[in-house]
């Protein structure tokens, strides 16, 4: 039951699934409906509706169709007295007081247990065309995905670390499409052909080299493997550390510096590949063949490196349990306070994932 996925209401653009359906089992589901779902992962055969609204996962589709919240409708949420909340409205617009679904999206856990969603779903555009462009400096790519975010029917803006790509090729056979320090990958999406306005704006960007672009769903296929094959290379090497990283757009470059001379001073053996969503800031950084004893130091070290560059230490993975001690980097003590007050009335003894979120 808990996996189940209901038929797609095709009028009112909606699905209800059990929160441990796949993200990949909704997105067949509303495929088969001639619709999409605006929140997709490379980890969608394993990912959870419900763990993703859990810990609000944004994606590669942040840019154009928002995070997970942005997606659920209603839901049902055991709460730890053993009673259900069911929020179910059939109706678009609906300010009857609260908006409870709201309150469980992105809590972790803490608050209750969500067991059902009600999801939104979306047109799915008629065309779509692709490009990764090459950068030999971060700035100039950040620009560049500053000028795309802004387009009619932006639909991706993936950054992908050269040295990810560069392993990929080495151990996946998966070689990219052009040779670059950064690599950026852009996608417009629209019930009209984007190619000519892609065109015009890849003019105004100063990429290292040519362009690959593809208009056809094999070449676009090809293009994407850049930026889903990270995930499968880093697990080539073991679990890495990582930081799941929000910056401001102005920050980026700093960051990708100041991160990588740190990894150097406190890993010196270890890779690290940074990769994400950069039209929202977004930025995942893996550190591979990092010791247990080095990792400690280094962590310590890239959050308050986080904090100097003004950003935030969960985009979309969540706060956790490691992360909790750092949540006053982002929260002042009134934000801190009125979750706490949260989580009293919910879970008054402190039942629900004690550990998580709060120090």
């Amino acid at each position: 039951r808990l996996c189940g996925i209901s038929d797609v209401d095709t009028t009112e653009r909606r699905i209800e699934a059990g929160a441990g359906a796949t993200l990949s089992a909704v997105q067949r589901a509303a495929g088969a409906a001639g619709l999409v779902f605006g929140v997709d992962l490379s980890a969608r055969d394993t990912a959870t509706v419900g763990g993703m609204a859990s810990t609000n996962a944004g994606g590669l589709r942040t840019v154009r169709y928002g995070n997970m919240g942005s997606q659920v409708i209603g839901m049902d949420v055991a709460l730890p007295d053993g009673s259900v909340v069911r929020r179910h409205s059939r109706v678009r617009a609906d300010n009857t007081g609260y908006d409870l679904p709201a309150l469980f999206v992105g809590a972790e856990g803490t608050l209750g247990v969500i067991t059902a969603l009600d999801l939104r779903l979306h047109p799915d555009p008629a065309h779509r065309v692709t490009a990764v462009c090459g950068f030999d400096d971060l700035d100039a790519l950040v620009d560049a995905g500053r000028l795309f975010r802004d387009l009619d029917g932006i639909a991706a803006i993936e950054l992908v670390d050269g040295r990810a790509s560069a392993l990929a090729d080495e151990h996946l056979g998966a070689p990219p499409p052009v040779d670059s320090r950064w690599l950026l990958l852009v996608e417009l999406a629209s019930d009209h052909d984007q190619t000519e306005r892609l065109a015009d704006a890849l003019e105004g960007v100063q990429t290292s080299g040519e362009p690959a672009v593809g208009v056809d769903i094999a070449a676009q296929q090809r293009l994407w493997r850049v930026r889903e094959s990270v995930a499968e290379v880093v697990g080539l090497f073991g679990p890495p550390l990582k930081f799941d990283v929000s910056l401001p757009l102005a920050a980026v470059a700093q960051f990708a510096g100041q991160a990588e001379a740190l990894v150097q001073r406190h890993a010196a053996d270890a890779v690290g590949v940074l990769f994400g969503h950069i039209g929202e800031g977004n930025l995942h950084l893996n550190v591979l063949r990092c010791s247990a004893e080095q990792e400690q130091q280094l962590y310590t070290a890239m959050m308050d490196l986080i904090a100097d560059c003004g950003g935030n230490v969960s985009s979309e993975h969540g706060v956790g349990s490691r992360k909790r001690r750092y949540l006053g980097m982002s929260r002042d003590d009134a934000d801190i306070a009125a979750m706490r007050t949260l989580k009293r009335a919910f879970d008054p003894t402190g039942y629900l994932n004690a550990a998580v979120l709060f120090d």
